[in-house]
């Protein structure tokens, strides 16, 4: 790359996404007649709103990697005919060519629209507040308007933001002192390109009807749980089924918002990975429900905030990459983005929301992959619930009485 204007280096709650290359996808399954060139041109828009999203990431020594550009932001828009399901046809995404991107796989009855963001630099929260800009600027250009977004700042990391609010972080007993540590050095070749291919992958869906939807939330209500710790308890209770080892060997862990956990609390857009870490490991000698291990992930979730642990979490990441690798036969991981808004098109009707998440293989060793795919990702979208796992396709056969597994627990309610 010629002429690039360094914008700064990757701190390390976005570093962990860089050297896997990581990517997520989000994605509206559309019915109508879809405007490709005015979703061009509302791309286009959102990319100059936030030129994030045409930037770059190449390798910096002594490890690690920086946030470039070179000239104007790429704007990276591709379109295929072929079946909707498959999200990503014809897309080859790069983070050294831009880091935003948008993909259109269209059939004969619809299409599926993915906003593409490299996870370095957004969120589920961020990607999803720029993936309702670009269908806002997609009805104005399809309407025969010229979109236009106010610029954004550029989003800083949680260390920064974290650090402006007064939360620095806390030396751990047995480890190093205060202060922002380094992480530890990856191999020698870990900066070097990552010349493997992103593995192909197919999704297992649970996704609940809307009459089921609104009886986990009644049930969550009733016994004072949310559905994100229902959820969460019905992971754990599928996988000690399918792992064959008991609950208590188990431990759920997800990422957590910190927008609203703090003050002042930080706008959508702010931060990239505006995100700190909880977990849940039943303790041995207790029969569990699914109420009860509900009931432990939530309680350990608000002691976790009220002492300041998982606000602590971003900053301990130094600390947590220099540990041994967690062992992938007793971890269940999830992420919740939550209820999502409603999305609407001009001439299109958005019918479902999906998603998608892909890697490369980890060089640093420090993405051991799980059993039988990978993490499971939990939305509710127009009312209805839906927990979706990206996993290669020999893993077929195991994911489906997984899914059966999932929806029975979420459904005897």
């Amino acid at each position: 790359m010629t002429a690039a204007t360094v914008i700064r280096p990757l701190a390390p709650s976005e570093q962990i996404f860089a050297f896997s290359e990581v990517f997520v996808g989000y994605c509206a399954r559309v019915s109508g007649r879809l405007d490709t060139t005015a979703l061009a041109a509302a791309y286009e828009a959102l990319v100059t709103a936030h030129p994030v999203l045409g930037a770059q990431l190449v390798p910096s020594e002594p490890f690690g990697h920086t946030l470039v550009t070179s000239g104007p932001p790429a704007i990276v828009v591709t379109v295929a005919d072929g079946n909707p399901e498959f999200l990503l046809t014809g897309a080859e995404p790069d983070q050294r060519r831009a880091l935003g991107s948008v993909h259109v796989v269209r059939s004969a009855t619809g299409a599926a629209v993915t906003l593409l963001v490299h996870h370095s630099i957004a969120d589920a929260t961020h990607a999803l507040h720029l993936y309702q800009h670009l269908w806002q600027c997609y009805s104005t250009a399809a309407a025969g308007r010229v979109p236009v977004l106010p610029p954004a700042r550029q989003p800083l990391p949680v260390e920064d933001l974290l650090a402006a609010r007064g939360i620095t972080r806390r030396p751990v007993p047995g480890r190093s002192g205060p202060g922002r540590s380094e992480p530890p050095l990856p191999p020698p070749d870990a900066l070097t390109t990552n010349h493997h291919e992103y593995p192909p992958l197919i999704t297992a869906r649970c996704r609940l009807s809307r009459e089921h939807t609104g009886a986990l939330v009644s049930f969550g209500h009733r016994a004072g749980v949310t559905v994100h710790s229902l959820v969460a308890a019905a992971l754990l209770l599928t996988e000690s089924e399918a792992r064959r080892i008991p609950v208590t060997g188990l431990q759920c862990s997800y990422s957590v918002d910190l927008r609203h956990r703090v003050r002042p609390p930080i706008g959508p857009a702010e931060g990239t990975n505006v995100l700190g870490f909880a977990g849940f490991r039943p303790a041995p000698g207790e029969q569990y429900t699914l109420a009860t291990l509900a009931r432990g992930v939530l309680d350990a979730l608000r002691d976790g905030l009220t002492t300041g642990y998982v606000q602590q979490t971003p900053l301990q990441l130094p600390d947590t990459l220099a540990a041994p690798p967690a062992n992938p036969v007793d971890t269940v991981m999830t992420t919740n983005w939550g209820r999502l808004p409603g999305l609407s098109g001009y001439g299109v009707r958005i019918d479902d929301f999906r998603t998608t998440m892909i890697a490369k293989s980890d060089p640093t060793g420090r993405r051991p992959p799980q059993p039988g795919g990978g993490t499971s990702i939990i939305t509710t979208y127009d009312d209805r619930l839906s927990i979706e796992i990206h996993h290669p396709p020999e893993f077929a056969p195991v994911q489906r009485p997984r899914i059966e597994r999932l929806r029975t627990l979420l459904t005897r309610l």
